[in-house]
């Protein structure tokens, strides 16, 4: 009972949003972000304190990729408008099939039952509400970026046992694993196009942090982010190759202390603020747009 009441409402919530948003946007002002926990903006450490304290808010994840681009292209178009659709723990499968587990269960951060709120609250998969956004505002997005796939392979990492054997273990199961990111990467790029045609269309690789402890771990990063970039060159998007700011510039070590949390004690994998500045930048970069130092 509980599940389907919160259905509803989150499907009565996301068409409110959608009407109200419909009346007040103009031609080509809105990006809409979409992804996992790095187009949400998500900081483990700051999440658990908000847990804690009872009450988790979206808008205090303010640091995030998508926001740091929105300022820059806001520097141009201050009427600009950033859906957020971001869904932390999102895998590529749950993507096309949904739910969103973190707005459902509060998966992976066991919540159960209390959800966690989105930037921007649907139910269903994240492209059922994406192409529903888009269809309900046609022309109104000029800009879609996404970041999707790092956790097909995180659930391939979290399947091996630690320590020795490990890598072989991955070895083994990533290639079904990205067989399945491929394919629902092209049907993601392939739904995105076809509701928004004239919409710029950027997608980001990962970094690895694992690299902090054992840098032959790339591998499979890299494979992950081959397979991206394939996906996304069929589907005449724009690549943005976030890999090398993280992993192959400066002291691999020092820079990812530096660009993610996973050097603290909360042994955090999202980035740092700084290292969130860093991907909007990228992105940025992509767009011909200045970005900052």
């Amino acid at each position: 009972m509980q599940s389907g009441l919160l259905r509803i409402l989150g499907a009565a919530a996301c068409a409110l949003f959608l009407g109200s948003a419909a009346r007040a946007e103009p031609a080509g002002k809105t990006y809409l972000a979409l992804g996992d926990s790095l187009a949400y903006g998500l900081q483990v450490g700051k999440l658990k304190e908000q847990i804690a304290a009872g009450t988790v808010r979206p808008g205090s994840f303010d640091t995030g990729y998508a926001m740091v681009l929105a300022s820059y292209l806001r520097e141009r178009a201050h009427d600009l408008t950033l859906v957020d659709l971001g869904c932390p723990g999102e895998s590529s499968t749950s993507f096309v099939d949904g739910p969103c587990g973190f707005a459902t269960t509060g998966k992976p951060f066991d919540t159960t039952p209390l959800p966690l709120p989105l930037h921007v609250p649907y139910a269903g998969a994240q492209l059922s509400a994406a192409t529903a956004y888009l269809a309900a505002h046609p022309g109104a997005v000029g800009l879609i970026t996404l970041d999707i796939g790092i956790n097909d392979l995180r659930a391939v990492q979290v399947g091996c046992p630690e320590g020795h054997g490990f890598k072989d273990c991955v070895a083994a199961g990533l290639p079904p694993a990205l067989e399945r990111t491929a394919t629902n990467l092209r049907r993601i790029l392939s739904a995105l196009r076809a509701a928004a045609p004239k919409a710029r269309i950027l997608v980001g690789t990962y970094y690895n942090w694992l690299a902090v402890t054992d840098p032959d771990t790339d591998r499979f990063v890299e494979a992950l982010n081959r397979t991206i970039a394939a996906a996304v060159t069929e589907a005449g998007a724009g690549l943005v190759d976030v890999f090398p700011a993280f992993n192959r510039t400066g002291e691999a070590r020092a820079r990812l202390c530096d660009l993610t949390l996973y050097c603290t004690p909360a042994r955090d994998l999202h980035p740092s603020d700084a290292g969130y500045r860093v991907i909007g930048d990228l992105f940025a970069k992509a767009l011909g747009e200045p970005g900052k130092p």
